[in-house]
């Protein structure tokens, strides 16, 4: 008998936890990243409340200045003076407040990356926080920067450096020099909480004869895309006579 209760014990107890009051915080569609001019819709939920649970609270988090505003009927429709800039410049309605914690932006532009939180500070039960990242892409592609002038000269320092300006958001970056990867550069890497953002990768160099007609390839990954900048070098020999 009592190997039975442990039995039945063990097959309810997952369903009795399954039962317990959380938060969910949901992107529709749900992606990492977002392209300009899409929609999405975010939600702040509260699963299987309890008669004792009051109603959870979205936020929207500057990500510049760490700020939360909560998403309420009054800030989207008739922001107040000291309502976030993005809500403010909202006069073409492309942020619609669709009932308590359900937002829907359309036409998705950069200035719309932000944080979004779901919590529950009055709840009688602590309830974890969620917590996700609205991403929208702004794809660029990288230059490349040959100093003190083109073609390169042979046996002569040379400045090789790969920028890519005003994009977002920065994940990783790789250069790549006749198939082999260069690990001795300067990066300048962007500060995550500000957008858009600047990247730079730089390196002194001594061309040789052999470099004639190798490439030089700048991979910035940007959001879920790699963008590439391929450079040929042309070396100016230098003639012993």
């Amino acid at each position: 008998m009592f190997v039975i209760l442990i039995i039945f014990l063990t097959i309810i107890n997952p369903s009795i936890q399954s039962d317990q009051p959380s938060l969910k915080l949901t992107f529709i569609p749900d992606e990492e990243y977002y392209t300009s001019d899409h929609q999405i819709d975010i939600l702040c939920e509260l699963l299987n409340p309890n008669n004792n649970t009051t109603i959870p609270q979205l936020w929207y988090v500057d990500l510049k200045t760490s700020r939360r505003t909560p998403i309420i009927r009054l800030f989207i429709n008739k922001p107040p003076d000291d309502a976030p800039d993005l809500l403010k410049k909202n006069s073409n309605k492309r942020i619609e407040y669709i009932k308590k914690n359900h937002l829907r932006i359309k036409n998705l532009q950069l200035q719309d990356s932000a944080r979004y939180d779901c919590d529950c500070p009055n709840c009688e039960q602590q309830l974890e926080p969620q917590r996700r990242f609205l991403q929208v892409m702004r794809i660029v592609k990288p230059r490349w920067h040959i100093e003190p002038g083109w073609p390169i000269q042979e046996n002569a320092k040379t400045t090789i450096k790969c920028t890519v300006d005003d994009f977002y958001p920065y994940v990783s970056h790789k250069i790549i020099h006749n198939h082999h990867e260069m690990n001795d550069g300067k990066s300048v890497l962007p500060n995550t909480n500000t957008f858009p953002q600047k990247f730079s990768w730089e390196a002194s160099v001594t061309p040789t004869a052999d470099w004639h007609n190798q490439t030089l390839q700048c991979t910035v990954t940007q959001g879920n895309t790699e963008q590439h900048a391929l450079k040929v070098l042309d070396v100016s020999f230098c003639y012993n006579y």
